[in-house]
């Protein structure tokens, strides 16, 4: 077994700590963090058209959260 210098010695101490740093830090992967788990995961969304009165779904915030009909409707 060849000797070990002192900077060899040095060098794997540190690895040897920041392994644990890194290690104690993650807790052992997800939902171990400082926020925790999210509060909003798994919640439902409302995706219903916001027209009063329709009950059809609707295609997202990105065309307002109307339906199809009622988005047409919209541009006339």
């Amino acid at each position: 077994m060849p000797r070990r210098n002192a900077f060899d010695t040095f060098v794997e101490e540190i690895a040897r700590r920041v392994v644990e740093r890194v290690a104690e830090l993650t807790k052992g992967g997800r939902g171990g963090g400082r926020r925790g788990p999210s509060k909003l995961r798994g919640r439902k969304l409302d995706m219903r058209c916001r027209h009063p009165g329709c009950k059809n779904r609707s295609k997202g915030p990105r065309f307002h959260f109307l339906c199809e009909e009622h988005l047409r409707s919209a541009k006339k």
